[in-house]
């Protein structure tokens, strides 16, 4: 009993302590998980990022860095060992950030996504002509070497200095002090403005220097009309203008069915042009020799077919400047600023002969006869060679000499009978036989169409008729052909 009571004080006595105790110790271990929830509530709560390319959400990130290495990494790599050039990305890229009770995030797929939906592009200089894009270069330099090196190829370098020089102060083309022969460039432009434009665009649309001027220079196809000349077909056509028939056919729908073309016909084909030309402006100065004319006047103191020169020509001289517009050598335009004649010329004076000599021909034979028929024709005849014609029933028988010319033989001839032969004093004769009598002499001066006979049957003759031959430099022609 006493032992209870003694448990019961020291318990009453020790209780406050106890209950103290546990008070501390409760509040020590609210406190504790007070600190241990906030710790919790930091890790469950999250800050991510949202990534949005072009508006587009690709993926969630934990952190920004991870979009930055990605980006960074995928530039890099497009460089490759073009990390001379400014690489930019296409496409925009937006990272939206959100606090979020155990997010979910997934840095590799974003990363992955990334690699497969950006693109880049680099600054470069793009040739614009007529407002079409030619051809991309690297830098500014290059797309003034294209134009440099374009202009090179028609002028020199000292040349085309001093013209760039003459524009930089904003000076007028002027045409210099020239001596006779002397040409000068003036000016050089391009037929179409080259336009440089900043732009932006994929490496693999950059060209070289030469491979731009080259596009440039190989131009576009376009369109043209095409004159059949002779002697062409549709294959040589096509063959000229690089087509194939599907091309051609195309072109010229109306042919499909009837593919005959003809000579001054027009066809459509189609043709490469050049984007632009180079234009040179050249000044020259030019002395070049004037024809002079020639005056004839007739003389009737000289015979005809004689002409005499009586005042010699000579020719003048003009001093031309002027300036012309080319391309490739070709000449598209010229323009004349001066013309001054030096020294004129002298026009040459010729007499032409009008006097007819009777005892000379006139090269031109008449109709021997007054009417009548050939009756027989040069040539083969009874087994012998006719060396003439004959002529038989005339309106009446008076034989006329053929043209003007002196009598070189009147008289008997055996087989001729009665024959005459005129000498026309200019390569050619004439023979009359078979004459009933003679009404001329030798020696005698006859005119062209002058009775010289009477037609008859002398000699070895079968009828009444005229035998007449013609020679020339004393070979016998056929006297139809001077007839």
């Amino acid at each position: 009993m006493q032992n209870r009571k003694t448990t019961e004080r020291f318990i009453k006595k020790t209780m406050p302590f106890f209950v103290a105790v546990i008070l501390l110790l409760t509040t020590f271990t609210m406190n504790s998980s007070v600190i241990y929830a906030h710790h919790d509530d930091n890790q469950l709560i999250k800050t991510v990022f949202h990534v949005y390319v072009d508006g587009k959400k690709i993926g969630t990130v934990r952190e920004k860095s991870v979009v930055d290495r990605a980006v960074e990494q995928y530039i890099q790599n497009a460089k490759g060992k073009k990390g001379d050039f400014a690489f930019t990305l296409n496409e925009s890229i937006e990272l939206k950030p959100e606090k979020m009770f155990r997010p979910q995030f997934d840095n590799e797929a974003v990363r992955e996504a990334l690699s497969k939906t950006l693109s880049v592009s680099l600054e470069a200089y793009r040739l614009v002509i007529d407002g079409q894009t030619v051809a991309y270069v690297s830098s500014e330099k290059e797309a003034e070497d294209i134009l440099l090196k374009m202009k090179l190829e028609h002028v020199s370098k000292e040349e085309l200095d001093a013209i760039e020089k003459n524009k930089a102060e904003d000076k007028e083309v002027e045409i210099p002090e020239l001596q006779p022969g002397e040409s000068k460039v003036i000016d050089i432009d391009f037929s179409s403005p080259i336009l440089v434009r900043k732009a932006q665009t994929s490496l693999s649309e950059l060209v070289s220097v030469d491979e731009a001027i080259s596009r440039i220079k190989e131009g576009t196809l376009q369109k043209k009309d095409h004159i059949i000349q002779e002697g062409e077909t549709v294959e040589s056509i096509t063959e000229k203008y690089h087509l194939t028939m599907d091309q051609f056919f195309t072109l010229n729908p109306r042919l499909v069915l009837a593919p005959v073309i003809r000579i001054g016909e027009k066809v459509t084909v189609t043709e490469k042009k050049p984007f632009t030309q180079v234009l040179v402006y050249e000044a020259t100065r030019t002395q070049n020799e004037i024809p002079f004319k020639i005056e004839k006047q007739d003389d009737s103191t000289l015979e005809k077919g004689e002409t005499k020169t009586v005042q010699k020509g000579q020719k003048g001289l003009e001093d031309i400047t002027y300036t012309v517009r080319k391309t490739n050598g070709k000449t598209l335009q010229k323009d004349i600023l001066n013309q001054e004649q030096v020294k004129a010329p002298v026009t040459e004076i010729q007499k032409i002969g009008t006097k007819v000599i009777p005892s000379k021909g006139t090269g031109q034979l008449s109709w021997p006869a007054v009417g009548g028929y050939i009756s027989s024709h040069m040539g083969s005849r009874w087994g012998r060679q006719h060396k003439g014609m004959d002529i038989a029933r005339p309106s009446n028988r008076s034989i006329l000499a053929a043209d003007n010319g002196t009598v070189a033989f009147a008289g008997w001839d055996g087989d001729y009978g009665n024959k005459i032969i005129i000498n026309h004093n200019n390569g050619m004769r004439t023979v009359y036989a078979h004459l009933n009598s003679l009404s001329v002499s030798t020696g005698d001066v006859v005119q062209k169409g002058s009775k010289i006979g009477v037609m008859g049957t002398t000699g070895q003759s079968t009828g009444v008729h005229l035998h007449f031959e013609v020679y020339k430099n004393g070979v016998l022609q056929n006297p139809e052909d001077y007839l």
